[in-house]
């Protein structure tokens, strides 16, 4: 599979297409959609952006990058429809090389205990577990991560 990566906005048909299967997905493994922390217009400010990947013309990824800090972006909202072997590492792949030539020197990122998917994902993707940031740092369930850029 060659995928190819487009910036949009995160309220781009086929971004929010995406993002609700998204939501569907995660309120079938947590019992929740997950977006209580998450504003799509911080994907529209500065040293933010919003990816969806494609096979083809078929949307099957997508993920968006705000900024946590002035050398740190956030990850949120990543998304690969399951039959889509490999779409998931491309677009971290792609996430952060995005993020790099923003001037991001690391990647934080955040899912659920419950997610244990995810949390494996991420861990064979290179990022590390670290401490609980803000807003997740009050939250027992939260399971944040980080890479170094």
């Amino acid at each position: 599979m060659s995928l190819s990566f487009v910036k949009t906005d995160a309220d781009s048909p086929d971004a929010r297409m995406l993002l609700r299967e998204l939501n569907d997905a995660l309120m079938s493994i947590l019992g929740h959609n997950g977006t209580s922390h998450i504003r799509l217009e911080d994907f529209r400010r500065e040293k933010a952006f919003f990816l969806v990947g494609y096979d083809g013309e078929t949307p099957v990824c997508c993920a968006g990058v705000r900024m946590f800090d002035g050398e740190t972006g956030e990850i949120q909202r990543v998304y690969a429809r399951s039959n889509r072997a490999g779409a998931g590492a491309a677009l971290m792949k792609a996430l952060e090389e995005q993020a790099r030539e923003l001037g991001y020197r690391r990647i934080l990122l955040e899912c659920r205990e419950g997610n244990a998917h995810a949390i494996g994902f991420y861990l064979k993707n290179g990022y590390v577990i670290c401490e609980n940031y803000p807003p997740y740092d009050s939250e027992a369930d939260a399971v944040c991560f980080e890479k170094k850029l």
